[in-house]
């Protein structure tokens, strides 16, 4: 019963580390496909990014190397749950858990996760787009403008003043 049990969790365990690496591929972190990358890199590294991409000044150094020792890589967990805990991430999470691969407990902090970087990925393309509008009308009319301006002057009565 036991080693059925355990089969149930190794794969519940899987499914929950895809669909983690699903999520990040969706919100552009690539190197969530690359399966030569140990499950704990790819997790610690698509926390570590998604809190980057996020832009919230967490003040907390996050830089993420593959040729980090394992002290270094915990010592960047617990930076990483402070980070979390700076944002107001609704999940609570621990450094363990990160180091233990408790896809359960990732899993929440990713969909949360994914969705700032999502929503501050939207906010800045809105300001972008705003902004190149702005220029844009500064030095350039529509169509539509043009024709508003020509119609308006053709309405308008033309005065002359004798000579």
């Amino acid at each position: 019963m036991s080693a059925e049990s355990s089969e149930e969790t190794i794969s519940e365990a899987q499914r929950l580390s895809d669909e983690i690496c699903q999520m990040l591929l969706a919100a552009g972190y690539f190197r969530a496909r690359m399966p030569a990358l140990p499950a704990f890199d790819k997790m610690l590294g698509g926390l570590v990014w998604c809190i980057t991409a996020s832009n919230v000044d967490v003040e907390v150094d996050l830089l993420f190397d593959e040729e980090m020792t394992l002290g270094q890589k915990i010592r960047l967990g617990e930076n990483v749950v402070a980070a979390l805990r700076k944002m107001r991430c609704p999940c609570p999470l621990q450094p363990h858990q990160i180091r233990g691969l408790d896809f359960s407990a990732l899993f929440t902090v990713f969909q949360w996760m994914v969705k700032q970087v999502i929503a501050t990925r939207d906010e800045q393309a809105a300001k972008n787009r705003r902004f190149a509008e702005m220029k844009f009308s500064a030095s350039h009319k529509l169509l539509e403008e043009e024709e508003d301006e020509k119609a308006q002057i053709l309405q308008s009565p033309i005065h002359l003043d004798p000579v």
